[in-house]
């Protein structure tokens, strides 16, 4: 029992008689002085005393018992900061946890505090592929590796959280992943790896896409290809499979390797193909899951070679053969003709003279092959004399070659606008004599250019006759132009009559020979007179129709190149005539106006047409009286109808009779008709507008510029000529202005609206003066209980006095301080001490 005391006593002492501990450690322990880290983080713990003078003695012990170093270049280290000793770990391991202790001196005696460190890892995911292949037909393991401390809870899911995956007939979940039982294509899909750790709350998802492996199968087979020589080849091959397959190319077995071979993902390039490249080859698709492979053949296709072509000649009426030759092609080449002028296939079936034989070689599978045509016409006859194209055509290409074919025949003489059938020409004859007579005196005649064209092949040269004799060239009488193949011109000056009858033109080549006969007739002047027709009289002047024939012999065998008009005084003779000249054109009919004319007075007119010969045959004289005296013709309008701008406008006019007196002046005047509103609607006025003042013009002005005119706006103008007759008569006509840059109320005002607007202006003013009146007057009445009308009218008694100073500064209103009973007192004048005059004014 003693001992039993005693051990009480020795525990009540250690329990209630131990000094309390001074020393404080952070972070606070949660539970049982355990503090929680996480593993591979950053981590420290602080440790001071309550009592500062022991600080110093503080210090950290290991969970082995041995002082912590405080070398910062270690892992693990001890720092004083502020009095505090803090513990620092740079990278916390799995190994570091433990039973650490803060241990000082307080009072002399030792004390401590020791704190369990207990280390938390978070979720991690290792040895896990996101993409991860598995084979049909087995039962296949999806991997997930998740490590923490403490040890995760691992679940599966798939197409979202929505379907937890347990342990069944179809998966089974272990410790390194998720196993699917008896894979099949639809297990294909996105499965989730989920990690928790309940006592932390920390949870994790790994998103597998798992995908089903099989062996390549066939998207785009190749197929058999077709290359042009010298041009890319292209073949394309690519399978489905999973994981995407590795693709190889050979030919004839043998892996294709070199720079002329560019692969790409489906698709193999043969750079610059040549007939080397044709053969059988290979495209491998190949993954883990098995491979694939299929054969293609390329074939090189060879353009044409078409071998040259020489022209060929036959004479007209034989069979004309063209060949054309094929050297090599792949494959074979098609052989057509075609006209090379027109485009125009060559065929039996349109031309019974045509025949082609082709040869009968057979296609070669593998090497280059010729072929021939052959082009057969008979009879040939200058139709076809012309270039021909042989077209050879095969896969690869189309190639053409042109050859001559030449019909050789005798030449053929042409008639025509520019080889005549015969030509003319004169002598000139001196005045002592007339052509042809014996005592004429000639010199050298006009010359003449005669031409000979003829066709034929080859081509003809030409030789000139005359009377059986060849003519040379002398450079007098005969001159020879454009001495050409086909072509010849001959000048011929005559000097005699005998110069003229019939010269011979000689066209020959190696074929034949021909001859025709070209006449030079003798020109005279016009011997059919002209036809003259009146048309129009006036007080001074006449229009006549003047109708010539065209025909060669009517007019000496040369055209008429002017017609000469005469006329007299019906009492006079033609020795004193006047007379005017008409240029001809290649019309029968001519307008001829004679002006200058006496009014009321009779005249004879006569015309003849002239050409190079001289003066032909005058017509029937026609016997007119002119008008007498009279007004001018209404003037006739040069200027355009639309105005070169907008508020002005140029006008220009003529008058074609002045009615047989001088016309004086001309008298303008212009009004507005109707304009264009903004959308360019044609807006007609109420009522005409008013014409404006009346502007003379002196003759001989037939011009004038309108201004101080609206834009975009029709108006009607009117001129009108004067003489000392009269006026003519009035024949108005329009003009239109251009739009404006003016304000569209402005642009469109109506004529009268300016008048409109100073009445509405006026009234407007009267109007404000007597609103202005009366708010006046209600003012004054209200201010000095009288009005303006009784302040002008002086009947207004007031108790007030209004100064106001004639001076030019503002009016002073005083108020009297004595009043009166008299409702008007007479107004009564002072001069202040200013010097300045006011008028007092009182008011009740």
């Amino acid at each position: 029992m003693m001992i039993s005391l005693l051990l009480i006593l020795v525990l009540f002492e250690q329990v209630c008689v131990s000094p309390v501990t001074r020393i404080v450690v952070l972070p606070k322990p949660y539970e049982d002085n355990k503090v929680k880290a996480v593993i591979n983080e950053k981590f420290f713990l602080t440790c001071f005393s309550q009592n500062q003078a022991s600080t110093s003695s503080l210090k950290w012990l290991s969970p082995s018992g041995q002082p912590i170093s405080n070398d910062p270049t270690l892992r693990i280290y001890t720092a004083l900061n502020n009095q505090q000793l803090m513990l620092h770990f740079e990278k916390l391991e799995p190994t570091d946890a433990g039973l650490y202790a803060c241990q000082g001196v307080h009072d002399g005696l030792p004390d401590q505090v020791k704190i369990e460190l207990t280390l938390e890892k978070k979720i991690s995911f290792h040895d896990t592929k996101l993409e991860q292949f598995i084979k049909a037909g087995q039962d296949q393991l999806v991997q997930c590796h998740a490590s923490s401390i403490p040890g995760p809870e691992i679940a599966w899911f798939r197409h979202g959280i929505s379907t937890n995956l347990k342990n069944d007939h179809k998966y089974q979940i272990t410790n390194d992943g998720l196993v699917i039982k008896n894979v099949q294509i639809e297990d294909e899909a996105i499965y989730l790896c989920q990690a928790s750790v309940t006592s932390t709350g920390e949870i994790k998802r790994a998103q597998i896409n798992v995908q089903v492996m099989h062996q390549p199968i066939w998207d785009v087979k190749p197929i058999d290809t077709d290359g042009v020589n010298g041009q890319d080849i292209v073949v394309r091959c690519k399978a489905n499979a999973k994981p995407v397959p590795k693709y190889s190319w050979f030919r004839n077995g043998i892996m294709l390797v070199g720079e002329r071979y560019v692969f790409t993902a489906d698709s193999l390039r043969i750079l610059k193909s040549n007939v080397n490249d044709r053969g059988t080859y290979t495209c491998e698709a190949e993954n883990n899951s098995g491979k694939i492979s299929a054969n293609f053949r390329i074939n090189i296709l060879v353009g044409p070679v078409i071998a040259p072509l020489e022209e060929v000649r036959v004479l007209e009426g034989n069979e004309a053969r063209l060949k054309c030759i094929v050297r090599e092609a792949f494959p074979k080449a098609q052989i057509t003709w075609k006209y090379a002028d027109t485009l125009e296939n060559i065929s039996p079936s349109s031309d019974s003279s045509i025949e082609i034989v082709a040869d009968s070689i057979e296609d070669s599978n593998d090497n280059l092959v010729g072929s021939w045509s052959e082009l057969r016409i008979k009879p040939a006859d200058r139709r076809y004399n012309r270039n021909i194209t042989c077209v050879a055509s095969n896969k690869a290409e189309v190639n053409e070659r042109q050859v001559r074919l030449i019909v050789e025949y005798k030449p053929t003489l042409l008639i025509n606008s520019e080889s005549k059938e015969f030509y003319y020409s004169w002598l000139n004859v001196d005045s002592s004599g007339s052509s042809g007579s014996s005592s004429s005196h000639v010199s050298r005649g006009a010359s003449v250019l005669m031409t000979c064209i003829a066709t034929g092949e080859p081509k003809p040269q030409i030789t000139w006759f005359f009377k059986t004799e060849q003519i040379k060239h002398d450079n007098v009488k005969y001159i020879l132009h454009k001495q050409q193949s086909g072509l010849s011109q001959l000048e011929v000056i005559p000097d005699r009559l005998e110069d003229f009858g019939d010269y011979q033109c000689k066209a020959e080549n190696t074929v034949g020979s021909s001859y025709r006969n070209i006449e030079l007739r003798m020109a005279t002047s016009p011997s059919l007179p002209p036809l003259l027709i009146l048309q129009a009289t006036k007080p001074e002047s006449v229009n006549f129709q003047v109708t010539v024939s065209n025909e060669a012999e009517s007019n000496g065998g040369l055209p008429i190149h002017t017609i000469k008009a005469q006329w007299r005084f019906l009492n006079s003779d033609w020795s004193n005539q006047n007379e005017k000249n008409f240029p001809v054109s290649n019309a029968e009919r001519l307008l001829v106006h004679v002006g200058a004319l006496m009014p009321d007075t009779e005249y004879l007119f006569r015309v003849a047409g002239v050409n190079k010969v001289g003066l032909g045959k005058w017509s029937q004289e026609i016997k007119i009286k002119t008008l007498s005296r009279r007004q001018p013709d209404p003037i006739r309008v040069l200027s355009k109808e639309d105005c070169a701008a907008s508020t002005k406008c140029y006008i220009e006019w003529t008058s074609d009779s002045n009615g047989g007196s001088p016309i004086r002046d001309y008298l303008v005047k212009w009004r507005r008709l109707s304009y264009k509103d903004s959308s360019n609607k044609h807006v007609d006025t109420n009522r005409l507008g008013r014409w404006s003042d009346v502007v003379i013009i002196k003759a001989p002005i037939t011009n004038y510029e309108i201004t101080s005119i609206l834009p975009n706006s029709f108006y009607e103008v009117d001129v009108v000529a004067r003489n000392d007759i009269g006026p003519s008569a009035s024949q108005p006509f329009r003009i239109r202005t251009l739009p404006g840059q003016i304000g569209e109320l402005e642009a469109f005002r109506k004529p009268n609206e300016s008048v409109i607007n100073r009445i509405i202006l006026i009234c407007g003013s009267i109007i404000a003066a007597i609103i202005l009146f009366i708010i006046i007057d209600v003012l004054l009445l209200m201010k000095f209980d009288c009005g303006l009308l009784a302040i002008l009218t002086k009947s207004c008694t007031n108790q007030k006095e209004i100064t106001i100073d004639f001076k030019p500064t503002p009016t002073k209103i005083v108020q009297h301080t004595n009043k009166s009973n008299h409702p008007y007192k007479p107004i009564s004048q002072t001069e202040d001490h200013t010097g300045n005059a006011s008028v007092g004014i009182y008011y009740v």
